[in-house]
């Protein structure tokens, strides 16, 4: 009996293992080459663009996907936003993915998003959603100046946009520029400028290093004048005076309160004019002495030496002329935006 049952375990087990072997149909999709899926671009990059995009697809949804990226917008045409590359990981593959957009062609992203697809050599599609943010600079924006009275003769000078600090060693002064309102006259009147807006706007930026550059139109206020820095009527000091140039220029930021100034023709921002700062408002303090700034300067510093003894301790231009050490506009921040007709001014 012991014996019967052990055949009978053999062939059973023999049986099932028959059963086991049978084929049976399953439910799956025929594997496809990933190559031959593939529409993933590696690289896209648009007009005014700062940075690398960001790419990324739905897991949830393999026929969608984003493009995030930052634009510089001031000076763009938001409905068409001209494709400088769209890049794939082989594209010299025959199998390599095409797309709807290529360099040269634009988007539209007057609406806050434009859309492309993306289509894989097997005929697989994917729709991307392309988005944006705006890039700006703080320093982009109109300004307007904030004239104060006067620090040495609070009760007389004129009012004025102009602190200047200077003096030899041992005896430096600070003052407006209308505080000695007689060095002035009809023709040659740093007050001349205290109407004038400056519209700073933002052009470029460098991905890497995270400069800005830009341009800068100084206009001549409703006036129609700018200031002509001429000492007693006699000794120029435009050079130094002037802070911001007239009419337009560029500038260029490498720091957060340090501009430097280009000229116009300056295209390539190669030769930087000199350097402006930026300052906050507030008590300052410049070699020994002190005064108020309402609400933000701009400034430009020159080196010495100091000693430029005029003869004569009386003789104001011991410190408007002879050792001019610091120049400080002051202004106010009065938009975010550059002009509207920022353009008209460049154009002239």
């Amino acid at each position: 009996m012991r014996h019967f049952f052990s055949l009978l375990a053999t062939g059973t087990a023999a049986f099932l293992s028959v059963l086991s072997c049978k084929q049976e149909p399953r439910n799956t999709e025929p594997l496809t080459d990933p190559w031959l899926r593939d529409r993933t671009p590696v690289n896209v990059r648009f007009e005014g663009q700062i940075g690398a995009a960001v790419i990324s697809d739905d897991w949830r949804n393999d026929a969608v996907g984003t493009v995030s990226v930052s634009l510089i917008t001031s000076s763009l045409d938001l409905a068409k936003v001209k494709v400088e590359a769209i890049d794939f990981k082989y594209p010299d593959s025959p199998y390599c993915p095409t797309a709807s957009i290529a360099p040269g062609s634009t988007v539209d992203l007057s609406g806050g998003s434009a859309r492309f697809t993306v289509t894989a050599y097997n005929g697989e599609k994917r729709e991307y959603t392309v988005t944006y943010t705006g890039f700006s600079d703080p320093l982009e924006g109109t300004y307007s100046f904030t004239p104060v009275g006067g620090i040495l003769d609070p009760s007389n000078a004129p009012k004025s946009a102009f602190i200047l600090v200077g003096g030899w060693d041992g005896a430096v002064v600070r003052s407006t520029v209308m505080d000695k309102w007689w060095h002035w006259g009809a023709g040659y009147k740093p007050t001349d400028e205290d109407d004038n807006l400056l519209s700073f706007r933002l052009e470029k930026a460098d991905a890497e290093t995270g400069a800005t550059f830009g341009t800068l139109v100084n206009t001549p206020g409703a006036d129609g004048l700018y200031a002509n820095y001429l000492y007693n009527n006699e000794t120029d000091e435009n050079d130094r005076y002037r802070i911001l140039p007239s009419g337009k220029s560029r500038w260029g930021k490498t720091s957060e309160d340090v501009i430097d100034i280009y000229a116009w023709e300056d295209t390539g921002y190669t030769a930087p004019l000199y350097q402006v700062h930026i300052l906050k408002g507030g008590d300052l303090t410049y070699d020994g002495v002190s005064f108020n700034v309402p609400v933000m300067a701009f400034s430009r510093s020159f080196e010495g030496p100091f000693n430029n003894d005029v003869g004569d301790w009386n003789n104001d231009a011991r410190w408007f002329v002879s050792n001019l050490r610091h120049v400080f506009w002051l202004v106010q921040k009065d938009s975010d935006q550059a002009l509207d007709n920022h353009d008209g001014f460049l154009n002239d």
